[in-house]
């Protein structure tokens, strides 16, 4: 389940706070708008991105707290961060993986290399993509995917669904009925 956070008051008002200390003026700054990512009802924690792909919060549902995860891109832009919630146990657990995806540092490799080296260009830029590819630089242990709650909220929606295209359906007969009087 993804969203944005309205307003750090509300969160506030519901007794989230900051685990590292933030003071609530920056926090309010840093999560106006901010992305909900991976906030399922049996996970654990979830993830909040601060608007525009910039830093990532971790929020702590059992002690409401959030806290500033020290994620630091090798290139120049927090875009560059990429999160995977892992739901699924295949051997290794569930959890909440932050990956650098390094696009922004090989892009600017790529570029001058090009620059300065066109002759070489295609045994270079092979290395540079097999140096520089992405890697897992955080993971959080989490609940796997309930089955349960998994389904109810997938009936929840085919029921609206249903519900939707049943209103849509009376409404084109109506409409025919009054055009054409063959009610």
């Amino acid at each position: 389940m993804v969203g944005t956070v309205k307003a750090r008051q509300y969160m506030q008002a519901e007794g989230w706070k900051s685990a590292d200390g933030m003071d609530d003026n920056t926090l309010h700054n840093m999560l106006y708008q901010a992305g909900v990512v991976d906030n399922y009802p049996w996970t654990k924690q979830f993830l909040l991105r601060v608007r525009g792909g910039g830093a990532l919060f971790l929020a702590d549902k059992k002690t409401h707290t959030i806290r500033q995860l020290k994620v630091e891109p090798v290139g120049e832009t927090f875009n560059d961060i990429e999160t995977v919630y892992q739901g699924e146990d295949k051997g290794e657990g569930c959890y909440f993986a932050i990956i650098d995806n390094q696009s922004s540092a090989r892009q600017k490799r790529l570029m001058t290399f090009l620059a300065t080296h066109q002759l070489m260009m295609s045994m270079l830029k092979q290395k540079i993509r097999q140096q520089m590819t992405p890697k897992v630089v955080m993971v959080m242990p989490d609940n796997c995917v309930n089955k349960q709650q998994q389904a109810a909220l997938a009936a929840k929606r085919s029921e609206e669904d249903r519900k939707l295209q049943q209103w849509v359906a009376q409404q084109s007969l109506a409409e025919l009925c009054r055009r054409t009087g063959n009610c």
